[in-house]
């Protein structure tokens, strides 16, 4: 080869090289702009393997996103493929997909089935060559861009490899903004959803205490969550009969809220046919036991007060034992021992009878009261909660006083500490 053939040559070689950057950088530019303005991570990841497979002339290609986990680090959804084959779909290996967390860079296998890294990995039988292209935004690995299978049996070159790559980097702050975006999105239909929940909860608590002669009665439910599994009701049964009964649903938020709902619904289509409380609550326990999982329960108290003789009826299912404070300042609790709802099928209640005299207060509470803790993890406690209501005084008498004063006591033993547990408390006081 003469001087004039051998520049020639090497020119030829340039324009050759030269063609390849433009049209590279023609690859790039174009995908630039078909993702640039989009947040839909959906057809980001299709757009970005479908140019992909055609710059690079491969077969099939997918994107799999890594999903962050601390119980399975390795999880991993894959969110989209293209395919210019008639082969069945491929997915990422989960050894290579091992791999590429480790390594985070590109990786080009032209001979699977006989690798020295993956030796001891099954592959599909279609995967003759494979390159990979890890998809990092703020040096975090978010993605796998992978294509697989040369057309014409052909392998991956290392410009290839580089392509892919750059594909990859150029792309992953694209798709990592989509899915943040997709993920606020969905944070924030999850807000509204539970501000809905949450005001559709309050509506199905008792918005006013019924006006009862002789007595004064009240309620009040705090959540420790936008939603809860703490519930109270008031039911008046006829001019001589009202149930009272305050439930606490295993549990907290959404779930518990839910099933506090199933426990409302199924109490009041229930306490108009069935005359005692422990027959309300064995049928109560049996349609949770059969709606709920094994995890799922409820402790409710439930008492049916005879207007005219004072009599408060009442059983529990594994409930705190309300107070009773007397005119005297004395105090004792209403024992009724039982099982939680929804734990065993055939549990039995027994019913229990107090006659209330002038001046009795009944005070109904739910666990999150007892359970407050301060900064020191410190419980509020039956003991003081006891003492609390025999110095109650005259505000035995007005029940919305007197819850005021238990939970402001228990706000303040907090010092302002975030809730752990829903907080209920109920009132029923005769008048003196």
């Amino acid at each position: 080869m003469n001087e004039i053939e051998s520049k020639y040559h090497l020119l030829e070689q340039e324009n050759q090289r030269l063609k390849k950057a433009v049209g590279e950088l023609s690859i790039l530019n174009d995908l630039s702009l078909a993702i640039s303005g989009s947040l839909d991570s959906e057809k980001i990841v299709r757009t970005i393997i479908s140019r992909s497979i055609r710059a690079i002339d491969a077969e099939q290609g997918d994107i799999t996103l890594v999903v962050e986990d601390k119980a399975n680090p390795t999880q991993t959804l894959v969110r989209s493929m293209d395919s210019s084959s008639a082969h069945s779909p491929l997915h990422l290996n989960q050894n290579l997909l091992g791999w590429m967390q480790i390594n985070k860079k590109p990786l080009l296998i032209n001979d699977p089935h006989n690798d020295e890294r993956f030796k001891n990995v099954s592959w599909d039988a279609s995967v003759q060559t494979l390159l990979c292209a890890p998809l990092m935004a703020k040096s975090k690995l978010i993605g796998i861009l992978t294509l697989y299978n040369k057309k014409g049996s052909e392998q991956f070159e290392e410009s290839d490899k580089r392509l892919l790559s750059i594909i990859a980097a150029q792309s992953a702050q694209v798709v990592e903004n989509a899915r943040l975006y997709e993920e606020e999105q969905a944070y924030k239909e999850m807000r509204r959803e539970m501000e809905m929940a949450s005001a559709i909860q309050k509506k199905m608590l008792p918005s006013s205490p019924p006006e009862i002669e002789g007595y004064a009665v009240d309620g009040r439910n705090l959540t420790a969550q936008s939603v809860g599994g703490d519930y109270f009701d008031f039911i008046k049964l006829d001019d001589e009969h009202l149930v009272i009964c305050l439930g606490d649903i295993s549990g907290k938020g959404l779930s518990a809220s839910l099933l506090m709902s199933n426990l409302q619904a199924i109490l009041r289509g229930q306490v108009f046919h069935l005359k005692t409380p422990s027959e309300i609550l064995r049928h109560a326990n049996i349609q949770l036991f059969h709606n709920t999982g094994a995890e799922k329960f409820a402790t409710l108290f439930l008492g049916i007060l005879n207007i005219k003789t004072h009599e408060l009826l009442f059983s529990s299912g594994g409930h705190e034992y309300p107070f009773l404070v007397r005119l005297d300042g004395t105090c004792k609790r209403l024992i009724a021992n039982s099982l939680p709802l929804g734990m065993f099928e055939m549990s039995e209640y027994e019913d229990e009878t107090i006659l209330l005299q002038p001046g009795d207060c009944i005070f109904v509470y739910s666990d999150g009261i007892t359970e407050c803790v301060n900064v020191a993890e410190e419980e509020f406690g039956e003991a003081r909660l006891e003492e609390h209501l025999k110095s109650a005084g005259s505000d035995l008498y007005e029940p919305s006083k007197l819850i005021d004063r238990i939970f402001n006591a228990c706000f303040k033993f907090s010092d302002k500490q975030q809730l752990f547990d829903d907080m209920t408390a109920l009132v029923l006081a005769r008048n003196p």
